[in-house]
């Protein structure tokens, strides 16, 4: 027989599975809401393979230009990542978050992979409203539409902590 009588449940412990499982279905919420914004914007002809893309990988930020690199939309995360409003974002190119520190060689890399409609995934640091450095992992690619076109970059945003 088991002596119960030392046995203690601890609450935070349970509190800690909610808050994990809280955190994952509003994780999930914010996905649902950024491929609903998208898939309005643009007109539901979004590709299979990108909408997998934002249901399963992590980014703190997501970015939609044209083929021009004009910013046409950003998520709440952009907000939140960079202390930029949304509205003064669209219209932009998203170099006006680079800086001093913002390495040629990487633009130049990024710039080429687009040009020629190629995926470009790396770090580089960018610049907070504040003036704030930050080392950001993006992920771009061409989001091409139903007649097999290119017809804008998606950037999937996620900011690196110092270890």
């Amino acid at each position: 027989m088991i002596d119960d009588s030392n046995i203690r449940i601890s609450p935070l412990l349970s509190f800690d599975f909610y808050l994990e499982s809280y955190h994952k279905l509003m994780l999930q919420l914010k996905k649902e809401v950024d491929l609903k914004q998208i898939k309005s914007l643009l007109r539901n002809d979004i590709d299979h393979n990108i909408q997998q893309i934002i249901k399963v990988e992590d980014y703190d930020a997501l970015v939609i230009t044209d083929l021009n690199q004009a910013i046409v939309w950003v998520n709440e995360g952009f907000s939140e990542m960079t202390g930029y409003h949304k509205k003064y974002a669209l219209g932009k190119k998203p170099s006006f978050l680079q800086g001093a520190e913002t390495s040629k060689m990487i633009k130049r890399q990024i710039k080429e992979q687009l040009l020629s409609h190629h995926r470009y995934k790396g770090a580089i640091i960018n610049y907070r409203k504040n003036g704030e450095a930050y080392r950001c992992q993006i992920d771009i690619f061409p989001i091409y539409g139903s007649k097999g076109a290119p017809t804008h970059f998606i950037a999937l945003e996620k900011e690196l902590l110092a270890a």
